[in-house]
């Protein structure tokens, strides 16, 4: 479980009823985190548009389901049946942030918490020898829109209080988290971001960037080398509440 997704599960409260959905599950890292914070009673469920690839360490976790659905569509729950709902890192590839919403309100029971949470790409940032060659890659891979994606904004971190204030939700809370990277490792952060910005740059055609992107992988190795290697990038999330429906006039 990494850091990031600790953060996650720990900023949704506690769900009533006992049952948590995570929108965009990926490979099941939020899964995790929600089932050691909150325990093996409460009820798990990851949705993802293909079936889902989780880590062969939950395979084997109880109370623990997934289910196929395209998030741009009708969610697979009744009316009022979610304690809690989690999405990261999935709003910018719909087509309508809005609609989502409104979707998620109809799936949580009043008083349910959503916590929407979206990875600002436009804010990463390198130290490198070439400061302008560097924004132009993180560009080109904020930029870029992957074959599965319905849409893309690099800046949609930054939006979701906007997003969220003309929802149909009570907005509770405001975060904001930086992924943190001193170490050039395989498989952390830093070397997520610069395979994502090596498939943008070559997915998009950038030709004269990616002429220069073995220099640039190659400057980030000798920085880290060197104790100089720094990679960062900013996280943000609203937590997001349903209004109790109002009671009948007597």
């Amino acid at each position: 479980m990494t850091e990031r997704h600790g953060r996650l599960a720990a900023a949704l409260p506690q769900p009533r009823p006992p049952l948590v959905a995570d929108l965009g599950c990926g490979d099941g890292r939020t899964l995790r985190a929600l089932r050691e914070r909150f325990g093996p009673d409460v009820a798990l469920v990851g949705v993802e548009r293909r079936e889902p690839q989780l880590d062969p360490a939950l395979a084997t976790e109880p109370n623990l389901t997934t289910a196929v659905a395209d998030l741009n569509k009708r969610l697979p729950f009744e009316d009022a049946s979610l304690g809690g709902v989690v999405c990261h890192n999935t709003l910018e590839a719909l087509v309508s942030s809005d609609a989502f919403l409104a979707e998620v309100a109809r799936v949580l029971a009043p008083s349910g918490h959503f916590l929407l949470s979206h990875t600002d790409f436009d804010t990463t940032v390198f130290n490198a020898s070439d400061l302008e060659l560097t924004r132009r890659l993180v560009h080109a891979y904020a930029d870029t829109q992957e074959e599965w994606m319905d849409s893309s904004d690099a800046a949609i971190g930054r939006k979701l209080v906007a997003i969220a204030r003309r929802s149909p939700f009570e907005l509770v809370a405001t975060f904001a988290w930086v992924q943190l990277d001193t170490e050039f490792a395989a498989g952390e952060a830093a070397d997520t971001a610069v395979q994502g910005i090596a498939g943008a740059v070559r997915r998009d055609s950038h030709h004269e960037l990616a002429s220069r992107l073995d220099a640039w992988v190659e400057d980030q190795r000798v920085r880290a080398a060197h104790g100089e290697f720094l990679f960062s990038v900013n996280d943000y999330a609203v937590l997001l509440r349903r209004s109790q429906p109002a009671s009948p006039s007597g």
